[in-house]
């Protein structure tokens, strides 16, 4: 379908990379919601065209943000990103081959990490979870909290919580054991290109300490990530099913609620038809 019929969709920001990298790479055109994105690098900011018209352009969270409609809001916030005392990096954008709505759903899909990702973010003799608990705020943002399961970089169990404030996007918070207050956050912003594929921007916020080497943690997340697309790649059908055809279970709880609040949006772009 045309993105453009999709207005949950299509009034939204979305990612087109981390100015770095469209500098060193030369980037000059991209694709969004099935069309072509040309991109101009000046000096001190980057502007983006659809088929010669300008686009609104920002910067936040690392990234350059654009939109082809007219959103209610700005992109998705984190103040805490900017904390001096935190180590801030874009650890990967792969493009992949499915729906960008199949890698949020896999991001709160908390019951595949000690199978996929063993000795990272989970261990197979690790397997107890605390199912987390969805709600959705007085602002449509949908929470799921407290989920909790064995991290195995604290050997212990750390808690997690989901922040999905748009339909492509999805804000991770984790609470590491021993620590007052304070989360480490990762996100995932999906820049779909069309129904079927996207490019999935992930962005770190951790608190640094003096036992954390700054390679290891991209090089750990960047195994994750491409674990995780090897998968993705060949998942069927590329487009997420939001109307129970597929088969759950209790942990799924965070995943089940994600489907049911894209169905309450009237999400169809990037849906299992």
């Amino acid at each position: 379908m045309d993105a453009a019929d999709d207005p949950a969709v299509w009034n939204r920001w979305y990612p087109l990379g981390a100015p770095p990298d469209i500098r060193r790479l030369g980037l000059r055109q991209t694709r969004l919601l099935n069309r072509p994105i040309d991109l101009t690098t000046h000096k001190t900011w980057i502007s983006a065209k659809c088929e010669y018209r300008p686009l609104p352009v920002t910067e936040r969270l690392g990234y350059v943000w654009t939109t082809l409609g007219q959103p209610d809001g700005p992109p998705p916030q984190l103040l805490e990103y900017y904390e001096v005392d935190r180590i801030v990096m874009n650890i990967w954008s792969p493009q992949i081959q499915c729906s960008g709505l199949r890698i949020i759903d896999n991001v709160v899909d908390n019951a595949h990490f000690p199978f996929v990702h063993p000795g990272v973010l989970g261990s197979t003799d690790h397997l107890e979870q605390v199912p987390a608990t969805p709600e959705i705020d007085a602002d449509g943002v949908l929470w799921s909290r407290s989920q909790k399961y064995w991290l195995p970089i604290t050997c212990a169990v750390a808690e997690y919580t989901y922040r999905i404030q748009d339909p492509y996007s999805v804000i991770l918070y984790i609470h590491r054991p021993n620590r007052s207050g304070r989360f480490d956050y990762l996100g995932i912003f999906a820049q779909p290109l069309d129904e079927e594929h996207v490019i999935a921007h992930k962005l770190l916020a951790w608190v640094n300490e003096d036992w954390i080497d700054p390679k290891k943690l991209r090089s750990d997340q960047q195994k994750i990530s491409a674990q995780d697309k090897f998968i993705l790649d060949r998942s069927f059908p590329p487009t997420l099913p939001i109307s129970g055809v597929d088969r759950s279970v209790g942990v799924d709880n965070p995943s089940l609620a994600y489907r049911a609040w894209l169905r309450d949006l009237g999400v169809r772009y990037g849906t299992y038809k």
